[in-house]
């Protein structure tokens, strides 16, 4: 289907989840700088990139309401030029389509006159604007973006339809050199729903495995899913005839999984614009409290209550349960023990941990010994070893919390998320 534009817009058949897309990243992407900057206590000193792999225009066409709003990219740049303190914030803008490249410069020049887009444009060596804009596919604009220090990034995948798995195996291998290194962090917009409703020439993956009853429709979606996936493995457990809700669970649970080879917390928020309709905005990190910040602004966003098991009724329970990892300790002092599982529920997405979390060598610097910690928490039924399929091949052991275990300690998992809708969402109420 060609592309269509209002003005220098690009018009969105999804209008009612791009607008409520575009509306949290408003809001998320000052608070992720906030964060991977170093703050105002750091004076924002580090350096940090917002890369836009699917830029589109800058500005999204809104059918429903007939307006026309600032895209993500839009957003990254409102960031850029209206904080004083985002001296060391690159933005690298990603558009392949040349209509879109050409209204997105358009809309440059108009909202943002400041940005020299010829510099913007131009050789990378050059380039002393902080603004990179690239018109090239996706592989090209690996190789360019690897030349660049970026220094913290976010990369956002905001795809027409579908994000192809190659694309994250290509960024995440160019960045993530070392096993779960911290400094990456991914955004996948997914329009979870389509897979099973259909939208407009995309049809629904077919409700049986069985390939000679496939349409050429059903075939194309069914190939789609594969590169999504990366492979056929998600095949068997979704082409069923179960419930809606069911298939379309299985699907996000599936894609973490894939997702998880490269990063050791993944993190899917729900929107629901419209009745039935399910898309998510899916972050991939490997630093623990950012995952937790973001987990906590959804929760302010939904104005569900933040997740705060406990701890200290947690703790004087397993203190009585353990009293031989407290010998020694006076009345103030807890076992690394207990910090190891103190941290792995309260800042850890699914509970996943492993000797090499980053957050854990605050509790003790040597990996050995964490390791012998969590072998213990293990045995005692706290954590129960998983799988990790890591893309770096590493024989270390990965842990998920038992919540069976620790519902004997009083302590609960955080509840799963409500979908965010347009009537959650008020962008004055949240700012004051």
């Amino acid at each position: 289907m060609p592309l269509k534009f209002e003005g220098d817009a690009i018009c969105l058949s999804g209008s009612a989840g791009s607008k409520l897309k575009c509306d949290v990243l408003e809001q998320y992407y000052p608070f992720w700088w906030g964060i991977t900057s170093g703050g105002p206590s750091k004076n924002y000193e580090y350096p940090t990139a917002i890369v836009e792999l699917d830029a589109a225009t800058g500005e999204a066409h809104i059918k429903d309401t007939n307006e026309v709003i600032l895209g993500s990219s839009g957003h990254a740049l409102e960031l850029k030029y209206n904080n004083p303190n985002t001296r060391e914030l690159k933005i690298v803008l990603v558009e392949k389509d040349a209509d879109c490249y050409h209204h997105l410069k358009k809309v440059i020049r108009r909202r943002w006159s400041n940005v020299d887009v010829e510099v913007a444009e131009g050789s990378i060596w050059s380039n002393n604007s902080k603004i990179y804009l690239l018109n090239m596919d996706l592989d090209n604009a690996i190789s360019v973006i690897g030349r660049i220090n970026l220094g913290n990034a976010l990369f956002f995948f905001d795809p027409l339809r579908n994000v192809e798995y190659s694309a994250i195996e290509k960024v995440a291998r160019n960045r993530i050199r070392s096993y779960y290194r911290k400094g990456t962090e991914l955004i996948i917009f997914v329009f979870t729903s389509d897979w099973f409703l259909g939208r407009d020439d995309f049809s629904p993956l077919p409700k049986s495995i069985d390939e000679s009853i496939w349409t050429a429709s059903e075939k194309e979606s069914v190939l789609s899913a594969d590169a999504f996936f990366g492979s056929e493995h998600w095949r068997e457990k979704i082409l069923n005839d179960h419930p809606t809700h069911e298939r379309t669970n299985k699907f996000i649970e599936l894609y973490r999984e894939v997702l998880h080879k490269w990063f050791r917390y993944v993190l899917p928020l729900p929107f629901n614009p419209k009745p039935k309709q399910i898309y998510h905005l899916i972050l991939s990190s490997n630093y623990e409290a950012g995952v937790r910040a973001t987990r906590n602004f959804y929760t302010q966003i939904m104005d569900n209550p933040k997740y705060t098991p406990d701890i200290n009724q947690a703790y004087r329970e397993f203190r009585r349960l353990h009293p031989d990892i407290h010998i020694g300790l006076d009345g103030r002092q807890r076992p690394s023990h207990w910090h190891i599982l103190r941290r792995t529920i309260t800042e850890h997405e699914e509970g996943i941990c492993d000797c090499e979390c980053s957050d854990f060598i605050e509790v003790d610097n040597n990996p050995e010994n964490i390791s012998l910690i969590l072998d213990w928490l293990e045995e005692k039924g706290y954590l129960l070893q998983i799988e990790n399929n890591n893309a770096w091949n590493l024989p270390i052991k990965k842990y998920r919390l038992n919540w069976a275990t620790l519902n004997k300690l009083g302590i609960s998992p955080p509840s799963d998320f409500e979908p965010l809708s347009l009537r959650h969402l008020s962008l004055e109420e949240i700012s004051k």
